[in-house]
Protein backbone atom coordinates (compact mmCIF):
# COMPACT_ATOMS: atom_id res chain seq x y z
CA UNK A 1 0.00 0.00 0.00
CA UNK A 2 2.82 2.37 0.85
CA UNK A 3 3.97 2.64 -2.75
CA UNK A 4 0.69 4.33 -3.69
CA UNK A 5 1.13 7.33 -1.40
CA UNK A 6 4.55 8.96 -1.15
CA UNK A 7 5.37 12.30 0.52
CA UNK A 8 6.57 13.84 -2.74
CA UNK A 9 3.09 13.27 -4.16
CA UNK A 10 1.13 15.12 -1.49
CA UNK A 11 3.61 17.74 -0.25
CA UNK A 12 4.06 21.07 -2.10
CA UNK A 13 6.53 21.01 -4.97
CA UNK A 14 7.98 23.49 -7.41
CA UNK A 15 9.55 21.06 -9.89
CA UNK A 16 6.89 21.87 -12.49
CA UNK A 17 7.85 25.57 -12.56
CA UNK A 18 10.49 26.53 -15.14
CA UNK A 19 12.12 29.23 -12.97
CA UNK A 20 10.40 29.90 -9.66
CA UNK A 21 12.66 32.90 -8.93
CA UNK A 22 11.08 34.98 -11.69
CA UNK A 23 7.72 34.85 -9.90
CA UNK A 24 8.34 37.43 -7.21
CA UNK A 25 5.34 37.71 -4.89
CA UNK A 26 3.79 41.02 -3.94
CA UNK A 27 1.83 40.61 -0.71
CA UNK A 28 -1.14 42.91 -0.17
CA UNK A 29 -2.31 42.63 3.43
CA UNK A 30 0.14 42.12 6.30
CA UNK A 31 -2.28 40.82 8.90
CA UNK A 32 -2.12 37.80 11.18
CA UNK A 33 -2.85 35.13 8.52
CA UNK A 34 -0.11 36.49 6.25
CA UNK A 35 2.41 36.54 9.09
CA UNK A 36 1.45 33.20 10.62
CA UNK A 37 0.84 31.14 7.49
CA UNK A 38 1.48 32.71 4.06
CA UNK A 39 4.97 34.08 4.65
CA UNK A 40 6.32 31.17 6.75
CA UNK A 41 5.13 28.82 4.01
CA UNK A 42 6.78 30.82 1.24
CA UNK A 43 10.03 31.03 3.18
CA UNK A 44 9.99 27.27 3.90
CA UNK A 45 9.64 26.43 0.21
CA UNK A 46 12.02 29.04 -1.16
CA UNK A 47 9.52 31.38 -2.79
CA UNK A 48 10.67 34.96 -3.30
CA UNK A 49 8.72 37.76 -1.61
CA UNK A 50 9.47 40.90 -3.61
CA UNK A 51 7.33 43.42 -1.72
CA UNK A 52 4.57 43.81 0.84
CA UNK A 53 1.82 46.39 1.32
CA UNK A 54 -0.66 47.27 4.05
CA UNK A 55 -2.78 50.30 4.88
CA UNK A 56 -1.01 50.27 8.25
CA UNK A 57 2.54 51.55 7.98
CA UNK A 58 3.46 49.73 11.19
CA UNK A 59 2.14 46.41 9.90
CA UNK A 60 3.90 46.75 6.54
CA UNK A 61 7.22 47.73 8.09
CA UNK A 62 7.13 45.05 10.79
CA UNK A 63 6.27 42.32 8.28
CA UNK A 64 9.07 43.39 5.94
CA UNK A 65 11.58 43.37 8.79
CA UNK A 66 10.43 40.01 10.14
CA UNK A 67 10.64 38.22 6.77
CA UNK A 68 13.49 40.18 5.13
CA UNK A 69 11.21 41.59 2.43
CA UNK A 70 13.22 44.17 0.43
CA UNK A 71 10.39 46.67 -0.14
CA UNK A 72 7.31 47.70 1.80
CA UNK A 73 4.67 50.37 1.23
CA UNK A 74 1.20 51.54 2.20
CA UNK A 75 0.32 52.30 -1.43
CA UNK A 76 -0.77 49.50 -3.76
CA UNK A 77 0.28 51.59 -6.77
CA UNK A 78 3.86 51.72 -5.48
CA UNK A 79 3.90 47.94 -5.16
CA UNK A 80 2.60 47.61 -8.72
CA UNK A 81 5.39 49.84 -10.05
CA UNK A 82 7.95 47.20 -9.14
CA UNK A 83 8.96 44.96 -12.04
CA UNK A 84 10.04 42.18 -9.66
CA UNK A 85 6.43 41.71 -8.50
CA UNK A 86 5.05 39.06 -10.86
CA UNK A 87 2.26 37.61 -8.71
CA UNK A 88 -0.06 39.23 -6.18
CA UNK A 89 -1.03 37.50 -2.93
CA UNK A 90 -4.20 39.37 -1.91
CA UNK A 91 -4.50 38.54 1.79
CA UNK A 92 -7.08 41.16 2.75
CA UNK A 93 -10.66 40.99 3.99
CA UNK A 94 -13.46 40.87 1.39
CA UNK A 95 -14.69 44.49 1.67
CA UNK A 96 -11.76 46.24 -0.09
CA UNK A 97 -11.04 43.50 -2.66
CA UNK A 98 -13.03 45.01 -5.52
CA UNK A 99 -11.26 48.37 -5.25
CA UNK A 100 -7.85 46.71 -4.98
CA UNK A 101 -8.59 44.59 -8.07
CA UNK A 102 -9.37 47.78 -9.98
CA UNK A 103 -6.06 49.27 -8.83
CA UNK A 104 -4.21 46.15 -9.95
CA UNK A 105 -5.86 46.39 -13.38
CA UNK A 106 -3.74 49.50 -14.07
CA UNK A 107 -0.68 47.21 -14.09
CA UNK A 108 -2.22 43.73 -14.28
CA UNK A 109 -0.67 40.79 -12.45
CA UNK A 110 -2.12 37.36 -11.67
CA UNK A 111 -3.85 37.53 -8.28
CA UNK A 112 -4.30 34.78 -5.70
CA UNK A 113 -7.17 35.92 -3.46
CA UNK A 114 -7.73 34.76 0.12
CA UNK A 115 -10.61 32.29 0.52
CA UNK A 116 -13.47 32.51 -0.15
CA UNK A 117 -13.88 34.91 -3.05
CA UNK A 118 -16.41 36.73 -0.87
CA UNK A 119 -18.65 35.76 2.04
CA UNK A 120 -21.67 37.04 0.12
CA UNK A 121 -22.66 35.18 -3.06
CA UNK A 122 -23.75 38.27 -5.00
CA UNK A 123 -20.55 40.12 -4.10
CA UNK A 124 -18.52 37.05 -5.09
CA UNK A 125 -20.22 37.10 -8.51
CA UNK A 126 -19.28 40.77 -8.91
CA UNK A 127 -15.63 40.06 -8.07
CA UNK A 128 -15.55 37.18 -10.55
CA UNK A 129 -17.14 39.24 -13.33
CA UNK A 130 -14.97 42.29 -12.66
CA UNK A 131 -11.73 40.29 -12.70
CA UNK A 132 -12.76 38.84 -16.06
CA UNK A 133 -13.70 42.28 -17.41
CA UNK A 134 -10.39 43.77 -16.24
CA UNK A 135 -8.37 40.93 -17.77
CA UNK A 136 -6.92 39.81 -14.44
CA UNK A 137 -6.09 36.14 -13.89
CA UNK A 138 -7.74 35.48 -10.53
CA UNK A 139 -7.34 32.39 -8.38
CA UNK A 140 -8.82 31.64 -4.97
CA UNK A 141 -6.68 30.43 -2.08
CA UNK A 142 -8.81 27.53 -0.81
CA UNK A 143 -5.61 26.28 0.74
CA UNK A 144 -7.18 23.38 2.65
CA UNK A 145 -7.12 21.43 -0.62
CA UNK A 146 -3.32 21.36 -0.30
CA UNK A 147 -3.16 20.21 3.33
CA UNK A 148 -1.12 16.97 3.26
CA UNK A 149 -3.97 14.82 4.61
CA UNK A 150 -6.42 16.17 2.06
CA UNK A 151 -3.96 15.81 -0.81
CA UNK A 152 -3.24 12.21 0.22
CA UNK A 153 -6.95 11.37 0.35
CA UNK A 154 -7.45 13.00 -3.04
CA UNK A 155 -4.67 10.79 -4.45
CA UNK A 156 -6.48 7.69 -3.23
CA UNK A 157 -9.67 8.85 -4.91
CA UNK A 158 -7.89 9.69 -8.17
CA UNK A 159 -6.36 6.19 -8.24
CA UNK A 160 -9.87 4.71 -7.92
CA UNK A 161 -8.71 2.34 -5.20
CA UNK A 162 -12.13 2.51 -3.53
CA UNK A 163 -14.24 1.82 -6.61
CA UNK A 164 -17.34 3.95 -7.17
CA UNK A 165 -17.69 6.55 -4.40
CA UNK A 166 -21.16 6.82 -2.85
CA UNK A 167 -20.58 8.57 0.48
CA UNK A 168 -18.43 11.48 1.76
CA UNK A 169 -18.65 12.27 5.46
CA UNK A 170 -16.83 14.94 7.47
CA UNK A 171 -16.86 15.21 11.26
CA UNK A 172 -15.01 17.91 13.15
CA UNK A 173 -14.92 18.81 16.82
CA UNK A 174 -13.08 21.88 18.11
CA UNK A 175 -13.53 25.02 20.22
CA UNK A 176 -13.59 28.53 18.81
CA UNK A 177 -15.77 30.50 21.17
CA UNK A 178 -13.04 32.60 22.74
CA UNK A 179 -14.40 35.89 24.07
CA UNK A 180 -13.22 39.03 22.29
CA UNK A 181 -12.05 37.46 19.02
CA UNK A 182 -13.31 38.87 15.72
CA UNK A 183 -14.90 35.63 14.59
CA UNK A 184 -17.31 35.56 17.53
CA UNK A 185 -18.75 38.82 16.18
CA UNK A 186 -19.11 37.64 12.56
CA UNK A 187 -22.51 36.58 11.27
CA UNK A 188 -22.63 32.85 10.48
CA UNK A 189 -18.85 32.60 10.97
CA UNK A 190 -18.87 28.86 11.48
CA UNK A 191 -20.36 28.30 8.02
CA UNK A 192 -19.34 31.15 5.71
CA UNK A 193 -15.76 31.72 6.91
CA UNK A 194 -14.30 28.77 8.78
CA UNK A 195 -16.71 26.14 7.50
CA UNK A 196 -16.06 27.14 3.89
CA UNK A 197 -12.90 24.98 4.03
CA UNK A 198 -14.93 21.82 4.57
CA UNK A 199 -17.70 22.79 2.18
CA UNK A 200 -15.06 23.29 -0.51
CA UNK A 201 -13.36 19.99 0.34
CA UNK A 202 -16.68 18.19 0.07
CA UNK A 203 -16.86 19.34 -3.54
CA UNK A 204 -13.14 18.70 -4.12
CA UNK A 205 -13.36 15.07 -3.00
CA UNK A 206 -16.36 14.37 -5.22
CA UNK A 207 -14.95 12.26 -8.09
CA UNK A 208 -18.08 12.27 -10.25
CA UNK A 209 -17.64 15.76 -11.66
CA UNK A 210 -21.28 16.48 -10.86
CA UNK A 211 -22.01 19.60 -8.78
CA UNK A 212 -24.04 19.61 -5.59
CA UNK A 213 -27.73 20.16 -6.18
CA UNK A 214 -29.52 20.45 -2.82
CA UNK A 215 -28.60 21.17 0.82
CA UNK A 216 -30.39 20.80 4.12
CA UNK A 217 -28.62 22.29 7.15
CA UNK A 218 -29.45 22.42 10.84
CA UNK A 219 -27.62 24.36 13.56
CA UNK A 220 -27.53 24.66 17.34
CA UNK A 221 -26.58 27.54 19.61
CA UNK A 222 -25.84 27.56 23.33
CA UNK A 223 -27.45 30.19 25.54
CA UNK A 224 -24.19 31.35 27.09
CA UNK A 225 -21.84 31.24 24.09
CA UNK A 226 -19.78 34.28 23.06
CA UNK A 227 -20.35 33.90 19.32
CA UNK A 228 -23.39 35.72 17.97
CA UNK A 229 -24.41 32.82 15.72
CA UNK A 230 -24.40 29.01 15.94
CA UNK A 231 -21.13 27.14 16.24
CA UNK A 232 -22.65 23.76 15.46
CA UNK A 233 -23.91 22.77 12.03
CA UNK A 234 -24.96 19.55 10.36
CA UNK A 235 -25.56 19.51 6.61
CA UNK A 236 -26.79 16.86 4.21
CA UNK A 237 -25.73 17.42 0.62
CA UNK A 238 -27.25 15.88 -2.52
CA UNK A 239 -25.48 15.52 -5.85
CA UNK A 240 -27.63 15.00 -8.89
CA UNK A 241 -31.42 15.08 -9.34
CA UNK A 242 -34.00 15.07 -6.56
CA UNK A 243 -35.34 11.91 -5.05
CA UNK A 244 -32.90 10.30 -2.63
CA UNK A 245 -31.60 7.75 -5.15
CA UNK A 246 -28.45 9.58 -6.20
CA UNK A 247 -25.13 7.75 -6.60
CA UNK A 248 -23.35 10.08 -4.14
CA UNK A 249 -24.31 11.76 -0.90
CA UNK A 250 -22.35 13.86 1.59
CA UNK A 251 -22.77 14.78 5.24
CA UNK A 252 -20.86 17.54 7.04
CA UNK A 253 -20.98 17.92 10.81
CA UNK A 254 -19.08 20.60 12.68
CA UNK A 255 -19.11 21.20 16.45
CA UNK A 256 -17.01 24.27 17.14
CA UNK A 257 -18.01 24.67 20.77
CA UNK A 258 -16.77 21.39 22.28
CA UNK A 259 -14.83 22.48 25.35
CA UNK A 260 -13.08 19.19 26.12
CA UNK A 261 -9.77 19.28 24.21
CA UNK A 262 -9.38 15.51 24.33
CA UNK A 263 -12.61 15.16 22.34
CA UNK A 264 -11.40 17.32 19.44
CA UNK A 265 -10.66 15.89 16.02
CA UNK A 266 -11.05 16.36 12.28
CA UNK A 267 -11.86 13.28 10.22
CA UNK A 268 -13.00 12.62 6.66
CA UNK A 269 -14.61 9.32 5.68
CA UNK A 270 -15.07 8.28 2.06
CA UNK A 271 -16.84 5.04 1.17
CA UNK A 272 -16.83 3.24 -2.16
CA UNK A 273 -17.89 -0.05 -3.65
CA UNK A 274 -14.37 -1.49 -3.20
CA UNK A 275 -13.46 -0.10 0.20
CA UNK A 276 -13.26 2.88 2.53
CA UNK A 277 -10.67 5.52 3.35
CA UNK A 278 -10.56 7.95 6.23
CA UNK A 279 -8.04 10.52 7.37
CA UNK A 280 -7.18 12.67 10.32
CA UNK A 281 -4.75 15.56 9.86
CA UNK A 282 -1.71 13.30 10.28
CA UNK A 283 -2.78 9.80 9.27
CA UNK A 284 -4.50 8.19 6.28
CA UNK A 285 -6.30 4.87 6.74
CA UNK A 286 -7.68 2.54 4.11
CA UNK A 287 -9.66 -0.69 4.23
CA UNK A 288 -10.16 -2.47 0.90
CA UNK A 289 -12.67 -5.26 0.32
CA UNK A 290 -10.00 -7.37 -1.42
CA UNK A 291 -7.78 -7.18 1.69
CA UNK A 292 -10.12 -8.56 4.33
CA UNK A 293 -9.37 -7.72 7.99
CA UNK A 294 -6.53 -5.39 6.98
CA UNK A 295 -6.39 -1.66 7.65
CA UNK A 296 -3.62 0.16 5.81
CA UNK A 297 -2.26 3.00 7.95
CA UNK A 298 -0.02 5.71 6.51
CA UNK A 299 1.57 8.34 8.73
CA UNK A 300 1.70 11.59 6.79
CA UNK A 301 4.43 14.19 6.69
CA UNK A 302 3.79 17.94 6.84
CA UNK A 303 0.80 19.86 8.17
CA UNK A 304 -1.96 22.22 7.05
CA UNK A 305 -0.11 25.21 8.55
CA UNK A 306 2.08 26.18 6.77
CA UNK A 307 2.43 23.56 4.00
CA UNK A 308 -1.03 24.03 2.48
CA UNK A 309 -0.38 27.74 1.93
CA UNK A 310 2.77 26.96 -0.03
CA UNK A 311 0.92 24.28 -1.97
CA UNK A 312 -1.80 26.69 -3.03
CA UNK A 313 0.64 29.38 -4.18
CA UNK A 314 2.92 26.91 -5.97
CA UNK A 315 -0.03 25.39 -7.81
CA UNK A 316 -1.16 28.90 -8.79
CA UNK A 317 2.31 29.85 -10.08
CA UNK A 318 2.51 26.53 -11.94
CA UNK A 319 -0.73 27.37 -13.75
CA UNK A 320 0.68 30.77 -14.74
CA UNK A 321 3.95 29.22 -15.88
CA UNK A 322 2.14 26.62 -17.99
CA UNK A 323 -0.58 28.94 -19.29
CA UNK A 324 -3.44 27.00 -17.75
CA UNK A 325 -6.42 27.97 -15.61
CA UNK A 326 -5.78 28.57 -11.89
CA UNK A 327 -6.44 25.45 -9.79
CA UNK A 328 -9.36 27.22 -8.06
CA UNK A 329 -11.04 29.62 -10.48
CA UNK A 330 -13.63 32.22 -9.43
CA UNK A 331 -16.28 30.14 -11.20
CA UNK A 332 -15.26 27.10 -9.16
CA UNK A 333 -15.32 29.07 -5.91
CA UNK A 334 -18.78 30.46 -6.66
CA UNK A 335 -20.11 26.91 -6.32
CA UNK A 336 -18.58 26.67 -2.83
CA UNK A 337 -19.90 30.09 -1.78
CA UNK A 338 -23.31 29.08 -3.14
CA UNK A 339 -23.26 26.04 -0.85
CA UNK A 340 -22.38 28.05 2.28
CA UNK A 341 -25.12 30.50 1.30
CA UNK A 342 -27.58 27.63 0.92
CA UNK A 343 -26.59 26.26 4.32
CA UNK A 344 -27.25 29.59 6.03
CA UNK A 345 -30.65 29.94 4.35
CA UNK A 346 -31.55 26.33 5.11
CA UNK A 347 -30.60 26.64 8.79
CA UNK A 348 -32.60 29.86 9.17
CA UNK A 349 -35.70 28.84 7.25
CA UNK A 350 -35.79 25.11 7.99
CA UNK A 351 -35.96 23.97 4.39
CA UNK A 352 -33.98 22.36 1.61
CA UNK A 353 -32.22 24.88 -0.66
CA UNK A 354 -31.39 24.17 -4.29
CA UNK A 355 -28.23 25.35 -6.03
CA UNK A 356 -29.87 26.35 -9.30
CA UNK A 357 -32.21 28.75 -7.51
CA UNK A 358 -29.25 30.55 -5.93
CA UNK A 359 -27.11 30.92 -9.02
CA UNK A 360 -29.94 32.38 -11.14
CA UNK A 361 -28.58 31.72 -14.56
CA UNK A 362 -24.89 31.62 -13.64
CA UNK A 363 -22.75 28.82 -15.01
CA UNK A 364 -24.29 25.62 -13.71
CA UNK A 365 -21.01 23.73 -13.33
Amino acid sequence: MMEFIRPEQYLPRKSHISDVNKYGIGLIGCGSIANSAHLPAYRKYGLRIAACCDVSEEAARATAEKFDIPFWTTDVNELLEREDVAVIDMAIHPAPRLEVLRQISKAPRPVLCQKPLDLDLEHAKVLSEEASRLGITLGVNQQARWAPAHMALKLVLEQQLLGDIYSIHHHMRSFQDQAGWWWTKMNHFNIVDHGVHYVDLCRYFNPTGQEWSRVHCTTAQLKEQNAIDPLIYSANVEFGPKGGRNPLMAALHFNNIAKANRSHGNTWWVDGTEGSAWCTQDTLYMALTKHKNVVHEIKLKGSWFPDAFAGSMLAFITSIDQGTQPPVTPEDNLQTVAMTTAMVISSQEGRVVEREHLLKGSEQG
